[in-house]
């Protein structure tokens, strides 16, 4: 799916793998508040939990995309 996503917004290939490893995160913090508020909706337990974790997450991977450590190439990056 990860790449399907590239293929229809190439100029996402111009992110480092730092850039590309929040933004990942980024979606998977989003689909974890969908399945979250979902399960809340249905009256399950410990949906708080995953609203929490997914929230956690997404403050992560903003900061992330916004931090100069992510846009520093790695080594393996330069190498090549």
């Amino acid at each position: 799916m990860i790449n399907l996503i590239y293929k229809l917004f190439p100029t996402l290939n111009s992110l480092t793998k730092r850039q590309k490893l929040m933004f990942r995160l980024l979606l998977l913090s989003v689909s974890m508040i969908l399945f979250g508020a979902y399960f809340k909706i249905n009256g399950k337990p410990n949906t708080d939990l995953i609203l929490g974790t997914a929230m956690i997450l997404h403050v992560i991977s903003i900061v992330g995309l916004m931090s100069k450590w992510a846009k520093y190439r790695t080594i393996s990056e330069v190498s090549q």
